[in-house]
């Protein structure tokens, strides 16, 4: 490449300084033979040419990028003025492409993204995790998969929901609504109701809790390292209330070992008031399994050599939620995806994957990553996780850093505003069960996330941008993952 360069430069130099020379040379010595200089050498030009546009599915094509113009070698007297894109033009042909044409159909990708998240938003609507109208969302994407030249298919799996009640058996018999906190085990005690404040050790009777069911106010530490102390200390069951007005729903972060159940604040006031006043307050908590049924949906695309890479994203949402941006906004990216691929052949198998009941505990993704053997598993070169990319006014991305700075560093060349969370794939999606097993992930996600897991998650707040700007590095990606120095076991 400096070699070419160089040759260029001296012809410009030395050519016309031996013609200067003899000129001299002649005039000194009249009579001397004058030489004749050889033509200044023009550099030829190679013929650039934009790169082939990649195939997309008949049924949605995508539009042609227009060919780069043929540069033609310039006359002798352009030399100067053309030597700055001929250098160009020659180093550039010397260098491997490293970057895919997707950035000239961005306007295409958002649209299309954006045309499969309102469908599954709007017209499919609510997706409750465990429900039937997850199944009419896994439906529907069966049949885009199917449209789109894809032969899904269906991972059934289910998932413990338990159901919890509360019973006042004295000084009154009453009921009151309570929720299950993720990782109780089902199971029913009856027995005392004693106040232990938040809980911690200090709050607790110097005669322990044997055989008593604790109230415990919400606050300062874990719900786990709450019920884990009133359980040490001997009680059958633990109710936490919250430290705010309504009810609330939480995880102990574990497996517990006796049924805990969260309350009301003003029921779990109303409970303390009446211990207070002397009362002997007498209860039952129950804990049922029950479990539902969910499922995956899963599309391949086979590819040339070994490996495989996996494209996923959740699409169930919390109750009362149509989740527009969690996740209607992550499958819609994933269909675009897909959509524009489906005709390509890429040198590792790529996966699609949607998962079911995320919003209940990454069950999906659990369920899928333990149906795995650990050769299936090593054969994983990378998980992309798309979860709640639709809302904000930028992307942000955590994960394996040999993929993520090469994601970066594409996002500052195409002026696409893009920030690394650091945080290694860290969090609450489905990619932590595969960061778990040893699987390279990468998160994406946008910077706007206040309103997920709510009713206010709607499609006003859609910043269909963003949808653009993630299917496009994400397909960059594909086109350029062998290349990186992370890539493969």
């Amino acid at each position: 490449m400096s070699g070419v360069s160089s040759k260029v430069k001296l012809s410009r130099v030395f050519v016309p300084l031996a013609t200067l020379v003899l000129l001299a040379l002649a005039a000194c010595f009249p009579g001397a033979p004058t030489a004749t200089p050889e033509p200044a050498i023009v550099p030829v030009q190679p013929k650039v040419t934009a790169p082939a546009p990649t195939p997309s599915p008949a049924a949605t094509p995508f539009p042609t990028p227009t060919q780069a113009p043929v540069v033609e070698p310039a006359p002798a007297s352009q030399v100067e003025e053309t030597q700055s894109a001929s250098e160009s033009a020659i180093i550039t042909e010397s260098l491997p492409a490293v970057s895919s044409p997707v950035f000239g159909d961005m306007a295409l990708l958002e649209e299309r993204a954006f045309s499969y998240l309102s469908e599954l938003a709007v017209d499919v609507g609510v997706r409750t995790s465990g429900t039937e109208l997850e199944l009419a969302a896994a439906d529907f994407l069966v049949s885009r998969l199917e449209d789109l030249g894809y032969n899904p298919e269906i991972q059934d799996f289910s998932w413990d929901s338990p159901a919890a009640e509360f019973s006042l058996v004295a000084p009154e018999a009453e009921t009151l609504e309570v929720n299950v906190l993720g990782g109780t085990p089902g199971g029913q005690a009856t027995g005392e109701l004693v106040f232990v404040g938040l809980g911690k050790p200090a709050d607790l009777p110097a005669e322990g809790l044997e055989g008593k069911i604790a109230l415990i106010e919400r606050g300062e530490i874990t719900f786990g390292s709450k019920v884990a102390e009133v359980h040490n200390a001997g009680a059958v069951a633990a109710v936490i209330y919250n430290n705010v007005s309504g009810p609330f729903r939480g995880t102990l972060g574990g497996r517990g070992d006796i049924p805990a159940i969260s309350l009301s604040q003003a029921d779990g006031l109303r409970l303390k008031e009446l211990l207070e006043q002397g009362e002997t307050v007498e209860a039952t908590v129950s804990v049922q399994d029950n479990a539902l049924p969910s499922r995956n949906v899963i599309a391949e695309l086979p590819g040339q050599g070994e490996g495989v890479i996996v494209v996923g994203a959740h699409y169930d949402t919390v109750p009362d939620s149509i989740g527009a941006s969690d996740n209607s906004s992550g499958v819609g990216a994933l269909l675009a995806i897909a959509e524009r691929v489906a005709d390509r052949s890429f040198p590792f198998t790529l996966r699609f994957i949607a998962f079911g009941s995320e919003e209940t505990g990454l069950h999906g993704s659990e369920h899928y990553v333990d149906s795995l053997t650990a050769r299936e598993l090593e054969e994983i070169y990378l998980m992309v996780n798309l979860d709640s990319v639709g809302s904000g006014s930028h992307l942000r991305l955590a994960g394996d850093r040999w993929a993520a700075s090469h994601i970066k560093e594409t996002a500052d060349r195409e002026g696409i505003s893009l920030e690394l969370s650091g945080r290694s794939g860290r969090g609450g999606s489905d990619h932590a069960n595969f960061r778990d097993a040893w699987v390279p992930v990468l998160f994406f996600m946008s910077d706007d996330l206040s309103r997920i897991n709510s009713p206010a998650d709607t499609m006003e707040h859609i910043n269909s941008s963003l949808l653009g700007d993630v299917t496009a590095l994400v397909l960059d990606l594909l086109e350029n993952v062998d290349q990186l120095s992370g890539y493969g076991p």
